[in-house]
């Protein structure tokens, strides 16, 4: 078995949210421009065009970029029962097969093509850095396996939510000893 390396690659995105419940000012309506960084580890191809990577940063900014920017980028994300949020876009009461696709994926991305004011993507959680990290790695980790060929899987991904504050999933092993 050969060596193990990692790479880092990071992009940003704008997103509006709200914590529902949180007794500070985060249970508004609000903004940030989320950092990402995606972390993933691997032995170096031996051949082709990623010989000596862990994996391409091209290829890991393409899937970064399909999974979390093009749904999530200047649009806002809405905990599916947040019916206050859900109300003002319209929204309150989602269609069956809307909570159906909800409940298999875990997020909805309900941009309307017969509106450009409206991108709401619709998950199944309070949408905290925490709970954002654990969702964009689950979406992410396979396509890190697939454009790697199996070589190279995600370690870990970063969301930072502001310049000083972050949340990481999956925790570091030391953590989840505690």
């Amino acid at each position: 078995m050969g060596e193990k390396f990692r790479i880092t690659r990071e992009i940003g995105i704008d997103a509006g949210h709200r914590v529902t419940y949180h007794g500070s000012k985060c249970r508004n309506v609000h903004g940030h421009r989320y950092t990402i960084q995606a972390t993933c580890e691997g032995e170096l191809a031996e051949a082709g065009e990623e010989m000596g990577m862990v994996m391409d940063f091209g290829f890991l900014k393409e899937e970064m970029m399909a999974e979390i920017d093009q749904p999530c980028d200047h649009g806002f994300i809405c905990w599916s029962k947040d019916t206050e949020v859900l109300s003002m876009f319209g929204r309150q009461d989602l269609t069956a097969s809307e909570l159906t696709a909800l409940s298999a994926r875990h997020y909805l991305d309900l941009r309307s093509a017969s509106s450009s004011i409206m991108k709401l993507y619709v998950v199944d959680f309070v949408p905290t850095a925490e709970n954002l990290a654990k969702h964009w790695y689950d979406r992410l980790a396979p396509r890190v396996a697939f454009r790697s060929e199996k070589r190279a899987s995600l370690a870990l991904l970063k969301v930072w939510e502001t310049p000083n504050c972050s949340a990481e999933y999956p925790p570091p092993p030391s953590e989840l000893r505690r």
